[in-house]
């Protein structure tokens, strides 16, 4: 990191170092409050917080940004996490602002934009599917074009939090003789249009994301982000953003730091192996760290193979959380299948950690599966041909 980008992340400390624990509590009442949930968690007045101290949207284009680096960006969702600071607002719909900002209309841009930075205005993802599987180009969801309207007709799979959303950023096939990535267009759906219908779909790690059906809704062509039939280039950049994060890596450091603050001054409590899986986790833990600094760095200065260094990032952080969560589980295995969110626990760790073993499940697959990660490595970041 370069010395501003090190300034930075003691200016973001300094801010959660003034949120009280009892606030932080607050925050998290809220957020539940509101409907949200574990995996995007989010609340209104800690949104206002950050807005206020021009942490939200930081790398978004002047002037509703600063046009910050992916390294910053980063840096800020890493300490964020890492505080327990639901800080979804900085690290998840932010990104469908950035590519309203890029490819909007400058009316569409002056519509949304304020209302996300205020919090009033929240985004989620129409990307996969039902039957397609990770293949994103092997969509069926259409918009034909009437006059100065689409008609969209189809449904989406997998969308998180589209129940608390008013916008899905929904990739549509436009060009109805098109196959795969062409003919594909960015459409901004308003989540209360006639035609809209959100069904809920509950995952192991407990949280709700959703169906959504589309049934001849119509949109204004003005909600297109981009050229028409140029949406997969728009889908590029925004997967390229999201496997810049950490997949699990940040939660797990969180987890770790509790399990020692546990255990200070009775190490003794713990047998030689487990004090040794403590220092192997603590170190592959730092270089999922190292492997994601890495890949947002590569990314601020154009590197040719970002894509394959994000793809590492997320390969090896998505498989690291996985077997630090069960093995944390085991070392608290009261905390086995036994707990629900928001129910009073003796153990607030172990209830954590239980809630972590499930979450897990998911990060091999939200985002691209590793086996799409593996491939990306392998094709942009070693040259190999495609197999047979």
């Amino acid at each position: 990191m370069t010395d501003g980008e090190r300034a930075y992340r003691r200016k973001v400390r300094d801010l959660v170092q003034e949120v009280s624990g009892e606030q932080m509590r607050e925050y998290w009442a809220e957020q539940q409050a509101v409907g949200g949930d574990r995996i995007f968690p989010w609340a209104p007045s800690a949104h206002k917080l950050l807005a206020e101290r021009g942490l939200v949207g930081i790398d978004w284009p002047a002037p509703w940004g600063r046009g910050a680096t992916s390294s910053e960006n980063y840096i800020l969702s890493e300490e964020l996490v890492g505080s327990g600071f639901p800080s979804s607002p900085v690290t998840s719909s932010h990104a469908n602002v950035r590519a309203i900002i890029r490819n909007g209309t400058p009316e569409v841009v002056e519509e949304h934009v304020p209302k996300a930075l205020s919090g009033d205005r929240r985004y989620a993802d129409g990307l996969s599917e039902p039957e397609a599987g990770s293949d994103l180009f092997a969509l069926r969801t259409t918009a034909v074009r009437d006059g100065d309207e689409y008609v969209v007709t189809g449904s989406k799979l997998w969308t998180s939090y589209a129940h608390e959303a008013e916008y899905v950023s929904a990739l549509v096939r436009t060009d109805p003789e098109s196959t795969r990535h062409r003919g594909l267009s960015m459409l901004l759906i308003p989540l209360d249009a006639a035609g809209v219908d959100i069904q809920p779909v509950w995952v192991i790690g407990g949280w709700r994301v959703n169906q959504c059906f589309f049934d001849a809704v119509r949109v204004p062509v003005s909600n297109r982000l981009g050229p028409e039939n140029e949406g997969a280039a728009i889908l590029s950049a925004g997967l390229a953003d999201e496997r810049s994060l950490s997949f699990g890596g940040t939660d797990s450091r969180l987890l770790l730091a509790r399990l020692l603050h546990r255990f200070a001054g009775a190490a003794d409590d713990l047998d030689d192996s487990d004090l040794e899986a403590i220092g192997r986790f603590a170190t592959r833990l730092e270089v999922e760290r190292m492997l994601n600094i890495s890949a947002n760095a590569k990314g601020a200065r154009g590197a040719e193979n970002a894509a394959a260094a994000g793809s590492m990032g997320k390969l090896y952080g998505s498989e690291l959380a996985q077997e630090f969560a069960q093995w944390l589980n085991e070392l608290l295995p009261e905390s086995i299948f036994r707990t629900e969110w928001g129910v009073s626990v003796d153990d607030q760790l172990a209830a954590d950690a239980e809630w972590f073993v499930r979450g897990t499940v998911t990060m091999t697959i939200a985002g691209g599966t590793s086996e799409i990660q593996r491939n990306t490595i392998a094709q942009r970041g070693l040259g190999l041909p495609r197999g047979a």
